[in-house]
C-alpha cells in the first residue's frame, strides 16, 4: 500500500502527477504491506440471503476490483456510494464511465452526486462521490 501525507489518498496503485498537483500534500511518504480479500469472502457468514446492504466503496482507483471480488455479494446491494474519477489520478485506474457502466448494468441508478476533489488553481472537479440504488 502506498501511503499518502494526508488521510485520503492511500492507494494500492501508483499516484499519478495529476493528482499531486491537485493536492501536493498527498503525495506518497511510505509503503506498507497489506493483506487483500474479496468482499465475497470477506462477507462469508456474516450476511444473510434477506439483509439487505448499503455499500461504500472509496479505495482509490481499484474499485472495479472491489466489485469484481463481490459477484456473490452484489445482488444484496442495494445501494453503494463509490468514488468516481473524471480524470487519471492513479495509475491503471478505471475512470467513471467504465464504472459507471458497470453499474448501471448491475440494477443501479443514480440518486446523488457529492463532489469531491478539485484542482485548487483551475476549480476543475476530478472525483466526486456518486450514489447510486436498485429501485
Amino acid at each position: 500500500m502506498n501511503i499518502a501525507g494526508n488521510s485520503t489518498s492511500s492507494s494500492l496503485l501508483p499516484m499519478l502527477d495529476s493528482h499531486v498537483r491537485a493536492a501536493p500534500e498527498s503525495a506518497y511518504i511510505g509503503t506498507e504491506t497489506v493483506r487483500l480479500t474479496a468482499l465475497d469472502k470477506a462477507c462469508a457468514g456474516w450476511i444473510t440471503a434477506s439483509d439487505r446492504i448499503f455499500l461504500k466503496i472509496d479505495v482509490q482507483g481499484v474499485e472495479c476490483q472491489v466489485l469484481q471480488g463481490a459477484k456473490q455479494t452484489l445482488p444484496q446491494i442495494i445501494g453503494i456510494q463509490v468514488e468516481l474519477s473524471l480524470v487519471p489520478l492513479y495509475e491503471d485506474q478505471v475512470l467513471y464511465d467504465v464504472l459507471w457502466d458497470t453499474l448501471v448494468r448491475n440494477g443501479f441508478e443514480l440518486w446523488n452526486i457529492f463532489p469531491g476533489l478539485t484542482e485548487r488553481c483551475s476549480g476543475r472537479l476530478l472525483q466526486f462521490d456518486g450514489v447510486l440504488c436498485k429501485t
